[in-house]
């Protein structure tokens, strides 16, 4: 940044952006992420069999938190990349008359293949930064 001449109080207010615009939600996806993996760890103690009941209507409540966690885990990715987008779209207004232009930086993390009807693995892109 010192090269382009970019001032140090521009530097700051990028981080300060970056800490307190992107990082809550990113660390929000992280809380449930660990959260759901607790959940999984039990998953399949709690769903349907319940009592020795087996059959329609017995679905238990733990097989639904599962499906809704799902969701909710997916909405707070697109909340981190929503707003991974705004952060570097305001960060390059910032830098844009010092002629340099900010992205996101992404980690790819192998997925596990769950299906055999699947050629290979997919790949997840997640931003870090």
């Amino acid at each position: 940044f010192m090269e382009a001449g970019v001032p140090s109080n521009t530097f700051s207010k990028i981080y300060t952006l970056i800490e307190s615009e992107l990082l809550p939600p990113a660390m929000a996806l992280r809380s449930h992420e660990t959260t759901y993996d607790k959940e999984m760890q039990s998953y399949t103690g709690k769903q349907m069999v319940k009592g020795g009941i087996i059959g329609f209507g017995t679905e238990s409540n733990h097989e639904k938190k599962v499906l809704q966690m799902v969701k909710q885990g997916a909405q707070l990715q697109r909340n981190v990349d929503l707003k991974a987008g705004q952060v570097k779209d305001q960060i390059n207004a910032m830098l844009a008359r010092y002629n340099i232009m900010a992205t996101v930086a992404l980690e790819s993390r192998r997925l596990v293949k769950y299906s055999s009807k699947q050629k290979q693995a997919n790949t997840a892109l997640d931003v870090v930064g």
